[in-house]
């Protein structure tokens, strides 16, 4: 699957759904206008017979047209529905974490985590890690025992992933993974986007309906009152009743229309997001199992929160009993899913007595996700052993071989080969780093210590800066930290960098702005910038920045209009990976080539023109790029490094920091360490 194409795939659905919408909107307006030349002529024959209740009676009218009352009807009809599905898109537009908090979610705390919150948060873990997206926050439904979950978000930067407190507990750790790897795919096929755009479309169709049920309940519980009394007063009732039933009537053909519209647009995605489960995870036992849970609990996916008609496309199974024979269901029957990955099912699923709490088998010690878990003592030895005064490791200056192509190809994929390496990479990491990685304070004092020089005058200026910014607290934290640190894989400092994250974005804007104070200190301490100081930087205020401004719209479409930053990223990267000159420009000619069109335009920069100053500027307006330009940088930046058939360390994390600076999910770009270090 092409990560672009699948976008644009999802950028033409939004068309589509807005000519359904329209055609929905129509419906509307005709069942309007019908209603209202019905009572039109219904109190003209009142009026003709003398009806006390009406006194003037309205000029002639031909009995089912009047362009006039059309017009009327279709401009308010069309303001109602925009109005509302405005509304319900400004309530959703924080992106994913409004959505969850909709439902009644509650977001799960990784330092507080019970055993099986954190199982369920080792295995988003893993997938993100191995997809290149940000680690989404995990929700908890903790009101609904049905078993499902949804992925929500504008974009990669704001997703989460829900699951229902019955989810969580009667799932095994192999269909637990299963049905989170199935939301992963609407994450990287673009469909969350388009989930939240079709919840305030059907919302505004819906909403006239809502203004007539609203008038009927308010009459049956008794709080409309109308003056008069006898005739008079049961008259009054009866209008206020008509226009009920009417808006009533009118809403919910409009609404009939929305709910097939809902439908259409996500059952196909349900089998796409399926399969890709079963490639990401190369074991279809986990999601047809879980499959075949919620055919067997007597609750299935049935969620009791009153919006779960309004997001049902949003989740893993059918949320709701459908109406009108399955027309509404948003889901494929479960036994057609089922089927589409083992054509062989016997049709069993299993029975209520079979569903039950999962124990704690599966759960991992010491926080590690699955595949083979490290014993308690290796646990241990790694995280306490080393002396407290060793410095980090240096980088080893190994070289992995590279394909430009396959590597592009993998944006926006995930593979098992990804999987099981973020696998082995998380479980390389110290416990000690994991567990500082759950708490807000010291994962501060974990990003201080990975910016450590390997000098011991630089360590200890870099040491009473932290001190002097961040308080003794901090500094105390970093040194418990440091002997983990120095058993830290290099290949694991990225993915050790994208757990933490979440956890920073807890910080208040006072705490927030005090540790990216300190973090800017200690890069600049010995006067220089490093790669990885670079990306640590980098990929920390894009993904703090994402979370906060999920929605972003392109603004630049001309490749000619960005030569100049495309200039500054390849001269960047040619010289991130080479130190001679012949070898700098051999590397840039190789992604210059991938840009034909502007080729002409691209120049190598000299080294005081293409910093990391420079290139933070051109990674900013790059990122603000559409999604073809976003796709050519990524070719040609592949190529530079691809000069020499091999990846360095520094390169490839340079490289998956310019992807996570434009929005793009890159997976792991080679295997992760096999032995333990």
């Amino acid at each position: 699957m092409d990560f672009f194409e699948a976008q644009a795939r999802a950028h033409k659905r939004t068309k589509r759904l807005v000519f359904l919408f329209a055609f929905a909107v129509l419906g509307t307006i005709l069942a309007g206008y019908a209603a209202t030349m019905f009572a039109l002529g219904y109190r003209e024959d009142l009026n003709r017979r003398g009806d006390r209740y009406y006194v003037a009676a309205p000029s002639p009218r031909s009995l089912w047209w009047d362009p006039q009352i059309l017009l009327v009807i279709s401009g308010s009809t069309i303001l109602v529905v925009g109005v509302a599905s405005l509304y319900k898109w400004s309530q959703l537009r924080s992106g994913g974490p409004a959505v969850a908090e909709m439902l009644g979610g509650r977001r799960i705390e990784p330092g507080q985590a019970t055993p099986d919150e954190r199982r369920l948060l080792n295995i988003v873990e893993e997938m993100a890690i191995a997809s290149g997206v940000p680690i989404p926050p995990v929700y908890v439904l903790d009101d609904e025992p049905a078993l499902n979950a949804f992925a929500a978000g504008l974009s990669t930067g704001d997703a989460v992933v829900a699951v229902t407190r019955g989810t969580m507990e009667k799932l095994s750790r192999d269909e637990l993974q299963g049905v989170v790897a199935h939301e992963f795919s609407h994450i990287l096929n673009g469909d969350m986007r388009l989930n939240i755009k079709l919840t305030a479309i059907v919302f505004g169709i819906l909403v006239i309906g809502l203004a007539g049920r609203s008038i009927l309940w308010s009459i049956g519980r008794g709080r409309v009152r109308v003056s008069g009394n006898g005739k008079n007063k049961g008259g009054g009732v009866a209008v206020i009743v008509a226009i009920g039933v009417a808006l009533l009537i009118i809403g919910y053909v409009g609404y009939f229309f929305g709910r097939l519209i809902q439908a259409a647009v996500s059952r196909q995605r349900e089998f796409l997001a399926d399969a890709s489960a079963v490639q990401f995870t190369r074991n279809p036992e986990g999601i047809t199992g879980a499959l075949k849970k919620i055919g067997g609990y007597a609750l299935g996916g049935t969620i009791v929160n009153k919006h779960a008609g309004e997001i049902g496309h949003f989740f893993f199974a059918q949320s709701f009993k459908s109406a009108f024979g399955g027309l509404w269901a948003t889901h494929p029957p479960l036994g057609e899913r089922i089927r589409a990955i083992d054509p062989r099912w016997d049709g069993a699923v299993f029975q209520p007595e079979q569903v039950v709490d999962i124990t704690r088998e599966n759960f991992q010690v010491a926080g590690f996700g699955g595949g083979q878990r490290l014993p308690v003592e290796e646990t241990v030895r790694r995280a306490y052993t080393a002396p407290a005064d060793l410095p980090p490791p240096l980088l080893p200056i190994t070289r992995i071989p590279f394909q430009p192509v396959a590597v592009v190809a993998d944006v926006g994929t995930l593979t098992e080969s990804h999987f099981r390496s973020a696998q082995l990479l998380l479980q390389s990491i110290p416990a000690a780093l994991r567990d500082a990685s759950t708490d807000a304070v010291r994962a501060q004092s974990l990003f201080y210590g990975l910016l450590l020089s390997s000098a011991t005058a630089d360590r200890e200026a870099q040491q009473q800066l932290v001190i002097r910014h961040a308080g003794e607290p901090a500094a105390a934290a970093l040194a418990a930290l440091r002997p983990a640190l120095s058993l830290l894989d290099p290949a694991a400092r990225l993915p050790l960098l994208l757990l933490s994250a979440p956890v920073l974005r807890t910080l208040n804007a006072t705490a927030l702005d005090q540790f990216v104070t300190t973090l800017d200190e200690l890069v600049h301490a010995d006067g220089r910038v490093s790669s990885f100081e670079f990306v640590l930087q980098k990929v920390l205020t894009r993904q703090l920045k994402l979370a906060g401004t999920p929605a972003s719209r392109p603004e630049f479409f001309s490749l000619t209009a960005m030569a100049g930053d495309l200039s500054v990223v390849l001269s960047a990267l040619a010289r991130t990976g080479n130190t001679a000159e012949p070898a700098v420009a051999t590397a840039f000619l190789e992604g210059a080539a991938q840009l034909k069109d502007i080729e002409t335009q691209l120049a190598l920069l000299p080294a005081d023109e293409s910093d990391y100053e420079m290139l933070d500027t051109a990674l900013e307006r790059l990122a603000a790029s559409s999604l073809p330009i976003k796709k050519r940088l990524l070719s040609a930046a592949a190529h530079v490094i691809g000069a020499d058939a091999t990846v360095t360390i520094n390169e490839g994390e340079l490289f998956r920091a310019i992807a996570i600076a434009i929005d793009c999910p890159m997976p792991l770009l080679a295997a992760a360490p096999q032995s333990e270090a």
